[in-house]
């Protein structure tokens, strides 16, 4: 694999039967929930439909890292990896993005005007705007956001091992609970329902600095799980 064109391919196959299988769900959901409003049974609910969809770009990262194994094996490299995996990432983002607002547009200017009732949630509701615009950068930062937080998590426990990881995760939750419980959080709350787009915005933010840094980890990273350190003494002492 000396080109890019291998990774990426492999990628997007690794990426892509999840990815379906998550459509398939949401398009499930899709027809139930309408199916509610047909028989008049949601007129009092709020459905969540992008479920699936946002947990599977959280979930990606752990899913589909075993492609750097496959990469590196057949001669290509870890950079190769990584903007494979994040290209891939990318477009099945656009994908998701534009497939559930295709569901939203179609449950509320067609279906719901025929003969049924359905509410779906959407986080751009919190900004209080009819721009498309809006709605397809709300879903792409909050997509966009979770996959890095997933990729940064992964590629902190493959470089480092589950021990090391664990303790920083565990320091990370003590710290935040602290924070929780003894600061005032208000400001927090205002942000995120009286002001969701520079939420949604800072949230895109967080997910450029994770990516970089996961990058970072990962253009030295060893080729076993959690032998960062020992890969780190290995150069050393070849360098010696």
């Amino acid at each position: 694999m000396n080109t890019f064109t291998g990774p990426f391919r492999l990628m997007m196959k690794e990426m892509s039967m999840t990815f379906y299988i998550n459509t398939a769900i949401t398009f499930v959901l899709f027809l139930f929930f309408n199916f509610l409003g047909f028989i008049d049974a949601a007129d009092s609910g709020t459905f969540f439909l992008f479920g699936p969809l946002f947990i599977v770009f959280l979930l990606y990262p752990f899913i589909n890292f075993k492609g750097y194994q496959y990469i590196v094996s057949l001669g290509g490299t870890r950079k190769q990896f990584v903007f494979a995996f994040y290209l891939s990432g990318l477009i099945f983002s656009l994908i998701s993005v534009l497939l559930l607002n295709l569901f939203y547009y179609l449950s509320t200017n067609i279906i719901n005007s025929a003969s049924t009732s359905v509410d779906f949630f959407h986080f751009a509701n919190l900004v209080n705007t009819s721009n498309g615009l809006v709605y397809l950068w709300v879903d792409f930062s909050w997509i966009f956001f979770l996959f890095s937080l997933g990729m940064i998590a992964k590629t902190i426990w493959f470089n480092y091992g589950t021990i090391l990881s664990l303790v920083v995760a565990t320091i990370l939750l003590i710290i935040s609970t602290v924070v929780i419980v003894f600061s005032d959080m208000s400001w927090l709350m205002d942000l995120f329902f009286l002001h969701h787009l520079p939420f949604v915005t800072i949230l895109f933010g967080f997910a450029l600095v994770f990516l970089l840094v996961s990058y970072l980890l990962m253009k030295n990273a060893p080729l076993e799980k959690g032998n960062r350190l020992n890969f780190k003494q290995q150069k050393l002492k070849t360098i010696s």
